[in-house]
């Protein structure tokens, strides 16, 4: 006979995992308890040592789906007198859990949802322990119901007793509720309703061509009928998002099909229980221009009960987050009727608070699993295992597409995406996030980390806390990021392709081919400095860059008067070396364009224009400048715009010009990085599926070792990542 203390660490709350240890304890004819804690669950077990070998195994083995045990520890204590095993109330303790991600309606779930003889036939806020709302209603720890925004729900008589049963599939499902006791659906339009009335005003209203804003899981969506030509073009009018994509939730795959192709990856994800946008190429590039001008389309299925139902009726909607440009998405009703008034027609909304809002994740399939654009709901607030002890590091990020990081041992907890940190707004978002996550997960700081540019938000942040500052140069996060989730110890070859970042000398850096580690890096190799006249308002109106590239390359363009005098004083111009500038450049070259719409569309359309069969690239040409490489990319130019002159088509030079740069990054590794230290690719250009595949398919094929990020962003989300690994090894 043993008596085995058992402390569960990892998402072991809210997950059905006490039921789980009750039902597997009594199978295995132990005695003892189980209760959440601060830092997890506590197990007590005592019988014979054969019966808690085999419970120790099918433990680990067999848990809820949902549930993630990182580590087990077990210790052994006297025997004492148990009879039964015993659900107990959760304890107070060191915070040292982890909390679940919002997760979408189980196969379960949807089952009740569409039966007529279930008390929660068409329920708009059905879950389990198995799924629904988790990380966007807790408010502290333990996972308890009196530490969600589902306190202010009293339970029925019904779900209490569900709640209650060791043995049902809702036992301490935080989020559990029914029609007579919990959340309710509130419409307001041209009249008011609540519940199942509600649901059908607002279908009435998508069906009619209207714009519905629809309080989900995170935030608040403005939707319309996708194959409602004229609600989307009106949907874009009143939001002012002239061009920008706009992603479209359907009801299943088969209809997904109809607005482009799926493969089974892109299947899997679509259909796992994250639920993220998914980018999927449509069947011709000029279908669907509505919804998005490139050659992929945003594809997501339902991921509430109440999308599932309003799925069954418009089986396709556009849903786009209800904000102001740059601002982060709502999630207060009496904030959406007021910010909303004059772009929304109506209004379905919920009496279920949001405590923490979270954005759509976005993902394109990479090499059969999910590349991340943003990762936000349905994977944070799960956290990165990592090698090393991270306690006490936080990392603050970059300026946009804000997100930072927090070290508690060997866990990284990364916030979800939070955006543009020039917005008020998103700034106030981004410190409530960062005190709900220091609070949630104990994590007491003692070291700030910042990028060096002096006038990002987090950098001026970092410097007001009361906390020792490390800065970390943006394209050696960059590095450091896609490093430690690979476990990469260095040193390694960094190819950095990314927009705009301050390097270590003062000026703006952007394509870099840099060797090292954590604790420093050396500059290999760039590209050939852009003149961007005006600033950061090149980076908005690219005509100016191409004004620039023809400049540089001692060709002829016409207008851009005012430029051309800037041009000819470089003093008065910003240098950059940024990858994403030259795609600005090319992009206005070839479609004479004068501005782009949205952050990255230029490039974003040049990958979607190229042609897939064409192989031809320009010439490479480079130079040396203080021992660094630097390609010389008006050679590449002059030869591009003799193309442009012959009439080449389009296609055919985006083609070209991409190839040309994976042939200039495998030849800047081949000098820079004779020994083959391992290549690891990052920064956001690398979201252009071209560059990645080609380059590093090119590497392998000279025998390198190359690494991509597999769990975070490579574009500045993932920043912070990189900076807390840069820390680790300086502290």
């Amino acid at each position: 006979m043993k008596h085995i203390e058992i402390s569960a660490y990892g998402i072991v709350q809210g997950v059905g995992f006490r039921p789980f240890v009750h039902r597997l304890a009594k199978q295995c004819a132990l005695c003892g308890s189980v209760s959440n804690s601060g830092s997890g669950a506590l197990i007590h077990v005592q019988g014979e040592e054969e019966d808690i070998s085999g419970f120790l195994k099918r433990l680990e083995e067999e848990a809820p789906p949902l549930c993630r045990i990182e580590t087990l520890e077990c210790r052994e204590l006297p025997c004492a007198q148990m009879s039964g095993f015993q659900i107990l109330e959760s304890s107070a303790g060191e915070r040292n859990t982890m909390i679940s991600p919002d997760i979408a309606p189980c196969a379960d779930c949807l089952r009740e949802l569409d039966d007529p003889a279930d008390r929660r036939y068409r329920y708009p806020f059905i879950n389990c322990t198995n799924c629904g709302p988790r990380y966007s209603i807790i408010t502290d720890i333990p996972y308890d119901r009196c530490h969600t925004t589902m306190s202010e729900f009293e339970m029925c008589a019904d779900c209490a007793k569900e709640y209650g049963d060791p043995m049902d599939r809702r036992y301490h499902a935080q989020p559990d509720a029914c029609a007579a006791c919990g959340p309710k659906l509130i419409y307001h339009g041209q009249s008011e309703a609540s519940g199942e009335a509600a649901l059908r005003a607002a279908l009435r209203d998508l069906k009619a061509g209207r714009i519905v804003a629809v309080k989900g899981v995170g935030g608040i969506h403005l939707a319309v009928d996708a194959c409602n030509k004229a609600a989307v073009m009106r949907l874009r009018t009143r939001k002012q998002r002239e061009a920008k994509p706009f992603a479209v939730m359907t009801d299943s795959v088969r209809t997904a099909r109809y607005f482009a192709s799926v493969s089974e990856e892109e299947e899997k994800l679509l259909t796992s229980r994250q639920r993220p946008i998914v980018l999927c190429r449509k069947h011709r590039r000029d279908a669907f221009l509505e919804l998005s001008e490139n050659q992929d389309i945003g594809l997501f299925l339902p991921y509430s009960p109440l999308h599932v139902l309003l799925a069954q009726e418009c089986s396709a909607m556009v849903m786009t987050s209800a904000n102001r440009s740059d601002a982060p998405v709502l999630i207060d009703n009496e904030a959406a009727l007021q910010a909303l008034e004059g772009i929304a027609d109506s209004f379905l909304l919920h009496d279920r608070r949001i405590a923490n809002r979270c954005d759509d994740s976005l993902v394109r399939c990479v090499d059969g699993r999910a590349y991340f654009l943003r990762r936000s709901r349905g994977y944070a607030p799960a956290p990165l295992t990592i090698e090393g002890d991270s306690s006490g590091i936080m990392a603050l990020g970059a300026h946009e597409k804000g997100a930072f990081a927090l070290g508690k041992g060997n866990h990284v907890f990364l916030s979800p995406y939070i955006g543009n940190m020039e917005n008020w707004e998103t700034m106030q978002h981004y410190r409530h996030t960062l005190q709900t996550y220091a609070r949630l997960f104990d994590v007491r700081p003692k070291l700030a980390v910042c990028d060096l540019h002096p006038d990002y938000a987090s950098t001026q942040l970092a410097r007001s806390l009361d906390l020792p500052l490390l800065q970390v140069q943006h394209h050696h996060a960059h590095m450091a990021s896609c490093m430690i989730e690979h476990h990469l110890r260095g040193p390694a070859f960094g190819i950095i392709f990314d927009g705009t970042g301050l390097g270590e000398d003062g000026t703006m850096w952007g394509a870099e081919f840099l060797r090292g580690s954590y604790a420093q890096i050396r500059r290999t190799g760039t590209i050939h400095p852009i003149l961007l006249a005006g600033g950061e308002r090149a980076i908005r109106e690219i005509g100016r860059i191409a004004a620039a590239l023809c400049h540089a390359a001692a060709l002829p363009f016409a207008g851009q008067e005012k430029v051309r005098a800037l041009l000819d004083e470089p003093r008065l111009c910003v240098t950059s070396t940024g990858m994403g500038r030259l795609f600005d450049g090319v992009f206005a070259l070839l479609e004479e364009a004068q501005d782009q719409d949205y952050d990255a569309q230029a490039p974003t359309l040049l990958e979607s224009m190229a042609d897939p069969v064409e192989h031809g690239r320009y010439s490479l040409a480079f130079y040396d400048q203080a021992g660094i490489r630097v390609f010389d990319w008006r050679v590449m130019i002059r030869e591009l715009m003799q193309d442009k002159a012959n009439g080449v088509e389009h296609g055919r030079i985006a083609a070209r010009f991409m190839n040309t740069l994976c042939a200039m990054a495998v030849d800047q590794c081949r000098v820079c990085n004779a020994e083959h230290l391992p290549v690891v690719l990052s920064g956001g250009s690398f979201l252009n599926l071209w560059l990645l595949h080609k380059i590093k398919d090119a590497l392998r094929q000279e025998g390198y070792a190359v690494y991509w990020h597999q769990q975070t962003s490579c574009n500045d989300e993932g920043i912070a990542l990189g900076q807390l690994a840069v820390a680790m090894e300086r502290m």
